[in-house]
């Protein structure tokens, strides 16, 4: 079978049965604004990038939040100029509940000097009114874009499970 068949499912593998294509939504959008960036070349060879997260705000379905000041995303640029990110912030949604983001992946430089991104994220939340937010899997798009450095928009897709 050719590795591109996209007929191939896990049954090709031994399974009695595949569970089938997962469905998604967007459920979260965000806006991280961004401090001026600390970036330096480290004795291992490698280019190390600290964006810091100083507000923003987010929404989701049936609340809104906002981003509080310290986080950060703390990014290694690789050798194409693309960047391996991880973030870390808090947000505090608007009934007071508080909830720590980390979402992971990877920002590719466009031809237009903007950068796209695809990222998993976890959100973590105390038990109570938004717990499926900590129970759901999100995987995220980002844009930086070329003129804005003081921004990063995010997009989060949920796959019920």
């Amino acid at each position: 079978m050719k590795r591109d068949d996209l007929e191939l499912d896990m049954t090709a593998l031994g399974a009695s049965q595949t569970i089938g294509t997962p469905g998604i939504r967007k459920a979260i959008v965000i806006r991280a604004d961004i401090g001026p960036a600390l970036e330096f070349a480290t004795t291992q060879g490698t280019v190390r990038a600290m964006f810091p997260i100083v507000g923003g705000e987010a929404r989701g379905i049936g609340w809104s939040a906002k981003i509080l000041p310290g986080g950060a995303d703390f990014a290694n640029r690789l050798p194409d100029g693309s960047y391996a990110i991880e973030a870390r912030y808090c947000l505090e949604m608007d009934d007071g509940t508080p909830v720590m983001v980390t979402n992971a992946g990877k920002m590719v430089l466009q031809a237009d000097d903007s950068y796209f991104g695809r990222t998993r994220a976890v959100l973590e939340v105390p038990d109570g009114p938004h717990r499926a937010l900590g129970d759901a899997v999100f995987f995220g798009t980002a844009l930086a874009e070329a003129n804005d450095p003081d921004h990063v928009y995010i997009e989060l897709w949920e796959a019920p499970v």
